[in-house]
Formats: C-alpha cells, sequence, structure tokens
C-alpha cells in the first residue's frame, strides 16, 4: 500500500521578483521523509473571476483579446482580479460592465476552483450572468483591447482555449441543464 503524501516543510523561504504584474517566491522544502526540493517557485496571484455571460436569447457574450503568455488572440469568458477586499461577485459584476459595456439581470455563483495549485495561489471564482443587456460602452483599462461577440452557447465548446474558461461554460451549461 502506497504511503497517503503529506505537506512539505517550508525550510526557508524568499522573494524573487514582486511587481505590480507578479509575485514570485522561490521555497526550500523538505518532505516528511527528509527529502529536499529546493527551489520550488510559487506565483502569489490573486484570486479572478471567470464570467459566462447570457443575453435574454441564450447566447453568449464573450470577448477577444490578445494573450501574451500565449502569444494568441483568444476567444473566452469575461474576467479579471479581484481586488483586495473585493466581493468576487461584485468583481464578477464590474468585469462584465467594464469589459463588455453589458449589465445582468441576475449572477449565479457557480464555485470557486484553483487556477494551478500545483505552483500559484489564484483561485478562479466562477459566474453565470443571466438576462445581460448592454447598459453602455466598455471601459476598459489602458492595456486591453477587447472585442466583444455574442455567439450561441452550444457553439462554445472548443473554440474556449484557455482551461477555466472551459469548466465556466461546463458549470453553466450544468446550472442551466436543472
Amino acid at each position: 500500500m502506497t504511503a497517503r503524501p503529506e505537506p512539505w516543510q517550508v525550510v526557508s523561504s524568499r522573494v524573487v521578483v514582486a511587481d505590480q504584474w507578479v509575485h514570485l517566491r522561490a521555497d526550500d522544502c523538505r518532505t516528511v521523509d527528509g527529502r529536499r526540493i529546493e527551489p520550488y517557485y510559487v506565483l502569489e496571484y490573486g484570486d479572478w473571476v471567470s464570467v459566462l455571460a447570457l443575453n435574454a436569447d441564450g447566447d453568449a457574450i464573450l470577448v477577444e483579446e490578445y494573450r501574451h503568455g500565449a502569444a494568441v488572440v483568444a476567444l473566452g469568458t469575461i474576467g479579471g482580479g479581484i481586488a483586495p477586499g473585493e466581493d468576487p461577485q461584485d468583481a464578477a459584476i464590474r468585469e462584465l460592465r467594464e469589459e463588455t459595456g453589458y449589465e445582468a439581470a441576475e449572477m449565479v455563483d457557480l464555485g470557486v476552483t484553483w487556477a494551478n495549485f500545483g505552483s500559484q495561489t489564484a483561485r478562479v471564482h466562477h459566474f453565470l450572468a443571466r438576462g445581460c443587456e448592454r447598459v453602455g460602452e466598455q471601459s476598459l483599462d489602458a492595456n486591453e483591447t477587447i472585442a466583444v461577440h455574442v455567439l450561441p452557447m452550444d457553439d462554445l465548446r472548443d473554440r474556449l482555449l484557455q482551461s477555466y474558461h472551459q469548466l465556466t461554460w461546463f458549470k453553466a451549461r450544468e446550472r442551466l441543464a436543472r
């Protein structure tokens, strides 16, 4: 029988990079059986939201933007960082309005998942925005260029390239099927 995994002991930790975009630390760790793992890098990101928005007809409102990490222009759910002290649902409402100009009649909490629990501290809060109507223009950050698309919900299965975007879509479909 295989031994049950146990948490590593952090022997020491140091900050490698800390600026407005990223906080990277290097941990020197020891396993329960005494093996050393050093350095083990951890990205300390804040939590963010992922919102699948639907209009009154049930079509999805999505955003398309350049994603520099992968160097791709990709279609995805609405999302962004949660400000310190901000409620995740309030962040979802804010991001929907800023990125698309839409507001929702109902915001449904679909739960939370880890973004990448192997090397990041961030969690993704998933939401379904129902009954969305356009109420104004986008209010984008200086570094954002976002195109808004309205597409049939069922056409999205293979069009969302990022795993958490797909997960939000699956969670929304499950909720809508109830």
